[in-house]
């Protein structure tokens, strides 16, 4: 009864570690859901990796700004950003996915629809947990850059 009472949450571990590597996501899938919860924190006014280079990549009339002022109001903008090419490239633990990116804003009464060509996304496979201790991949964005903003 005592091997009994020892085996069954053991092989109930085992086929939850098992479930966990058999049922996990790929790494297409685990990039596009970093990429998901990046552009819906930024849609959220959350910190996100691509607000951040927004703010430090913006200038308005050729002259860059407060790197803190446009942070702020890109924040409470809450723009709604659309990676319109997610397909990555995977190169070991390492992926980029390059792609136009379609930014809208509506901020104080001013509109900003455009498309920035070309966005250069890197993103970095690190180890986590789900369930507290089953092994589960993630990708996270390590950065983001583009060539240029448009010219709006």
């Amino acid at each position: 009864m005592k091997k009994l009472l020892i085996a069954v949450p053991v092989l109930a571990l085992i086929g939850v570690l098992v479930s966990g590597y058999v049922f996990a996501p790929n790494d297409k899938e685990l990039i596009q859901r970093a990429l998901d919860e990046s552009t819906t924190a930024a849609r959220e006014g959350k910190p996100s990796p691509v607000l951040d280079h927004l703010s430090r990549t913006f200038t308005y009339g050729g002259e860059a700004t407060s790197t803190y002022d446009i942070s702020k109001m890109i924040h409470q903008a809450k723009p709604v950003i659309v990676i319109l090419d997610p397909a990555p490239q995977i190169e070991g633990e390492t992926a980029r996915v390059v792609s136009p990116v379609s930014v809208t804003v509506n901020y104080l009464g001013l509109d900003f629809n455009d498309t920035i060509p070309e966005v250069n996304i890197e993103l970095k496979k690190e180890n986590g947990f789900k369930w507290l201790f089953v092994p589960e991949p993630r990708w996270r964005i390590t950065s983001v850059s583009a060539q240029s903003l448009p010219n709006n």
